[in-house]
C-alpha cells in the first residue's frame, strides 16, 4: 500500500471516528432524561474512547489554548478540593463518585478538542430530541398517570431543572436556524424550547421558572442584532402572552405551586415549619449555625448530621428539616459543609467556565456558527446558578454530570466552530 493511500486511509477513519465522538455527544443531550441513567451510557462510552484515543490517536493533536487550560484547571481543582473534603470528613469511599467525575471528565474534553466536529450542528440536533422527549414523558406522567408532579427517571426538581436547561439551549438553536436560514429547523428549535419549558411546569420545580426571565432576556439581547428591533419586541409579547396563559391554565399546576409558595411563607410566620418552603427556611437558617462552626473548612456532610441533630434538640432548627441529605441550596450547602474554602472553589467553578464563554460572546458577537454555540455555553453555569438558590444540584449525579459534559460539549463546539469559520 503506498504512503498515499496509507495515509488517506487514517484520514477516513479519523473523520468517522471523530462523527462518532460527537454522535455520542449529541446523543448525552438527546437521552439525558430520555431514559433511565440516559446520560451515563454516552458519556462512559465517551470515556473509554479517550482512553483508547489517547494511545492510538496521540499524534494528532489540537494545540491546548490558555483558556483551554483554564477550564482543565478549574474542574481538577474543584474535584480534587471536594475529595479533600471527603478525606476531612472522614473518608468515606463511596462519597468519591461524584467529585471523582469532575476528573473523569478531563480526558473527553481533550478527545473532543481532537476530535473533529462535523460541520453540521449535531449537538442542537440531539438538544431538540432530548427536550421533545421529556415533555412527552413528563405530559404522559400528569395527564394520563395522574402523577402531580411530573419526575421522569429522576426526582422532580432535578427533572424540572435539567428540562429548563434543555428548553433554553433550544431557544438559543432557534436564532442559530434562523441565522442560517433554516426555516424547518427554528420551528422545531421552537418547539424543543416550548418543550423544555414545559417539562419543568410539569414538574413544578419552581425554582428553574426564575430563570426564563432572567436568562431568556439575556438570550434576546444577544440576538437583538440578528432579528431586529420589531421582531423582538413581537417575540417579548408572545413569550410575556404565553407565560400569563401558562399561569391561568390550571392544567399546567403553575398557579397551584404558586399560590403553595405564598400560603408556605404565611405559615412559616405563623411557627409552621413542615412545608415545602417553609423546611428549605429552616435549612437554611440551620446552614448558618453550622458554618459557624466551622467556617474555613466546613463541618463536612457527615460531620454535619449529630450537628443537625443538636441544632433540632436546642430548637434551632426544625426536626424534620434534618432528614435531607442536603440543604436545597447549593451555596448555604457549600458553606456549611465546606466552608469558605469551600465556596470559593464553588464560585469558580461557576464563573470561570461563564468567564470564558461569555469572552468568546463578544469575540465573536457578529458570528452565529461559534456564538450560539457560546451562548449555549453560557447558559449552563448562569442556571445552575439559578438553580443553586433552591436545590443542591451537585449533591445529585444526573446534576454534576449535566454541568461539566454540557460545558465540556458546548466548550469544545465553539473551538472547533473557530476552526470550521477561519
Amino acid at each position: 500500500m503506498g504512503r498515499g493511500t496509507l495515509n488517506s486511509t487514517n484520514s477516513s477513519l479519523y473523520r468517522y471516528f471523530s462523527y462518532f465522538v460527537w454522535l455520542l455527544a449529541a446523543a448525552t443531550l438527546a437521552l439525558t432524561l430520555s431514559i433511565p441513567r440516559g446520560i451515563s451510557y454516552p458519556t462512559l462510552c465517551l470515556f473509554f474512547l479517550a482512553i483508547i484515543f489517547s494511545i492510538v490517536f496521540i499524534k494528532r493533536s489540537l494545540s491546548l489554548t490558555r483558556q483551554d487550560a483554564l477550564l482543565i484547571i478549574v474542574f481538577a481543582l474543584y474535584g480534587l478540593s471536594s475529595i479533600g473534603f471527603v478525606y476531612l470528613d472522614g473518608w468515606h469511599v463511596r462519597e468519591l463518585d461524584r467529585p471523582s467525575r469532575f476528573l473523569l471528565v478531563l480526558p473527553v474534553l481533550i478527545l473532543l478538542l481532537k476530535s473533529k466536529m462535523p460541520n453540521v450542528p449535531i449537538l442542537f440536533y440531539g438538544s431538540i430530541l432530548g427536550a421533545i422527549a421529556a415533555a412527552l414523558l413528563a405530559a404522559h406522567e400528569v395527564f394520563v398517570l395522574g402523577l402531580p408532579r411530573a419526575q421522569v427517571y429522576s426526582n422532580a426538581i432535578m427533572f424540572g431543572d435539567t428540562s429548563m436547561l434543555l428548553g433554553l439551549l433550544n431557544a438559543v438553536a432557534c436564532f442559530y436556524f434562523y441565522h442560517n436560514k433554516q426555516k424547518l429547523m427554528v420551528y422545531l428549535a421552537a418547539l424543543a424550547f416550548c418543550c423544555g419549558v414545559l417539562g419543568s411546569i410539569l414538574s413544578g420545580s419552581r425554582g428553574g421558572w426564575i430563570a426564563v426571565p432572567l436568562i431568556g432576556l439575556f438570550i434576546l439581547i444577544q440576538a437583538k442584532d440578528l432579528i431586529g428591533k420589531k421582531q423582538l419586541i413581537s417575540i417579548l409579547m408572545a413569550l410575556s402572552v404565553a407565560a400569563v396563559a401558562a399561569i391561568a391554565i390550571p392544567q399546567t399546576g403553575m398557579q397551584t405551586r404558586i399560590a403553595k409558595a405564598y400560603e408556605d411563607i404565611e405559615l412559616y410566620q405563623q411557627g409552621k415549619t413542615f412545608t415545602s418552603v417553609g423546611l428549605r427556611f429552616e435549612m437554611w437558617k440551620g446552614a448558618f449555625y453550622l458554618f459557624s462552626q466551622a467556617p474555613i473548612l466546613g463541618v463536612g456532610e457527615y460531620g454535619s448530621k449529630p450537628l443537625k441533630a443538636d441544632l433540632a434538640r436546642k430548637g434551632l432548627m426544625s426536626k424534620a428539616a434534618t432528614r435531607f441529605d442536603h440543604l436545597h441550596n447549593e451555596f448555604f450547602n457549600t458553606l456549611a459543609i465546606k466552608g469558605l474554602l469551600g465556596l470559593v472553589f464553588l464560585i469558580a467553578l461557576y464563573l470561570v467556565p461563564l468567564k470564558l464563554f461569555l469572552s468568546k460572546l463578544r469575540q465573536h458577537h457578529s458570528n452565529w456558527n461559534i456564538k450560539a454555540y457560546a451562548l449555549c455555553g453560557a447558559l449552563v453555569p448562569m442556571s445552575y446558578m439559578d438553580f443553586a438558590l433552591t436545590q443542591s444540584m451537585f449533591s445529585h449525579n444526573i446534576g454534576i454530570m449535566v454541568f461539566i459534559f454540557f460545558i465540556v460539549f458546548f466548550w469544545c463546539a465553539v473551538r472547533w466552530a473557530e476552526e470550521l469559520n477561519k
